[in-house]
């Protein structure tokens, strides 16, 4: 079956592959992740950023930083982990051959999310460094023009999960 996906999502791999971009990942918040997003978030908590990418092993993941936590989304399993932001050490978004790699260092656990927009993931390094929280954030552009995503393009996809998720 593993084959067959290959064959299916065949321009998909060819571009994470061999171009360094993940084309699914400059996004909208798909319907799914907002439900499961909002039924983990407390009442008035407001979302940040957030990013979403691969997980290894497992297949997509949804990264939110709220005001108060950080929820990770494997969208594979049930439900959605919940880690309060003083409990986060750190917080690192490099650029890798996928797109760009971000790593999470809490409660004595990492977590990692590779394939994920270069905005979405610059928005994810903000939200951690306006709480403090010990972060970094490798500034590279894609090798190629045209794999580029815009800061317009990433605040729309924020601006849409932020009304989305304040929606009732």
């Amino acid at each position: 079956m593993k084959f067959l996906n290959s064959l299916i999502h065949g321009d998909a791999l060819a571009q994470i592959l061999m171009e360094g971009h993940n084309p699914y990942a400059l996004q909208k918040l798909e319907t799914a992740d907002v439900d499961a997003l909002r039924q983990a978030m407390q009442t008035g908590e407001a979302l940040q950023a957030y990013g979403v990418g691969r997980i290894v092993m497992s297949g997509r993941g949804v990264w939110a930083v709220t005001d108060r936590a950080v929820l990770l989304r494997n969208a594979s399993q049930q439900g959605v982990q919940t880690i309060a932001l003083d409990q986060v050490q750190s917080f690192e978004a490099v650029r890798g051959r996928f797109g760009h790699t971000v790593r999470l260092s809490a409660q004595g656990r990492n977590w990692s999310l590779f394939g994920v927009d270069r905005e979405l993931a610059r928005a994810l390094h903000l939200a951690f460094e306006a709480r403090g929280v010990a972060s970094q954030f490798e500034d590279k552009q894609a090798d190629s023009p045209f794999w580029r995503s815009s800061e317009a393009a990433a605040q729309d996809c924020l601006q849409d999960a932020r009304g989305r998720l304040q929606a009732a």
